[in-house]
Order: C-alpha cells, then sequence, then structure tokens
C-alpha cells in the first residue's frame, strides 16, 4: 500500500523545472556582449523554452539594466509550422534553430547581436556545441549570399 502512495504521488506531482540562462544583448557593439538572466523552464522542452525566452525579451528590471533582445517584435506573417514560431532539434552537438515565420532584420549589427545571443543561449546545453539558424525558407538566417548556406558550412 506504501509503495502505491509514493508511486500515486511521483505520477501526478508535476516535473521539477529546470534552471536555463537566456543570453540578452547589452549595448549595441557588433556582435555584442551578452548578459546571462536566469529562466525557470516548466519542462524538459529547455532549448525551445529558452529560444521562447529571446523572442519574448527581457522583463521590465532586466530592461531597466540596459539588457534588450532585438528578436523582440521582429517576427512576422504566417507561420508554416502549424503556428509554431520556430523548431528546434538537436542532433550530434548541433542545434538546428529553424523560424517558421518571417524574422526582419535591422541592419548588419541588429543580425549579428540577435546570432549571438542565440548562439550562446542555445551552446549553453551540454548537448550542444554548433548552432545553425535557418529563416523560413531552410536559408541562414540573414545570409544574403546567393547560396544562403554560409552558417552550414561554419563560414559565417
Amino acid at each position: 500500500m506504501k509503495e502505491l502512495l509514493i508511486a500515486t504521488v511521483l505520477a501526478v506531482s508535476p516535473p521539477p523545472a529546470a534552471e536555463v540562462k537566456v543570453y540578452f544583448s547589452k549595448g549595441f557593439d557588433i556582435p555584442g556582449k551578452v548578459v546571462a538572466v536566469t529562466r525557470k523552464a516548466p519542462d524538459r522542452g529547455v532549448a525551445r523554452f529558452a529560444v521562447e525566452q529571446l523572442i519574448a525579451g527581457p522583463t521590465r528590471a532586466e530592461r531597466r539594466r540596459g539588457l534588450h533582445s532585438e528578436l523582440t517584435g521582429r517576427l512576422r506573417g504566417r507561420s508554416d509550422c502549424g503556428g509554431a514560431d520556430f523548431t528546434v532539434k538537436i542532433k550530434r552537438g548541433v542545434a538546428t534553430l529553424r523560424f517558421c515565420r518571417t524574422v526582419w532584420g535591422n541592419g548588419v549589427g541588429s543580425d549579428a547581436r540577435v546570432l549571438h545571443m542565440i548562439d550562446t543561449t542555445l551552446k549553453q546545453f551540454g548537448t550542444v556545441r554548433k548552432v545553425v539558424t535557418l529563416d523560413k525558407d531552410g536559408r541562414c538566417l540573414f545570409d544574403q549570399t546567393d547560396a544562403g548556406t554560409s552558417c552550414l558550412t561554419g563560414h559565417e
């Protein structure tokens, strides 16, 4: 009976929240300084949660400290992923983040800061050695070359 009670409590109890770092920009250098803030992820989807936090941006108190996310408010149009803003997959040390909506750039400096925030945020996870960030068409985010593949070859 005691084992049944313990199993029931474990089955009904929510999983503990995981602490995740989200790296927001501070200042406007290129690629810029990033500062970590801690968030509590509600489930095991910590990479997804961290990117969602980059899109949501810093809290009011964090903005007063000079932190900002140039990804906030930059997603436009319809999602081609059933309503989701992005997908993220981690395989063999590579995190592939593909946006499902158009991400509007705001110039070379801003674009570099966005990529730096994403890269630093996802590389906090031990399973991620490299980050590939793609736009909704599968091209490297903000890559204006004909091929659009600089992030795939590592020559960003």
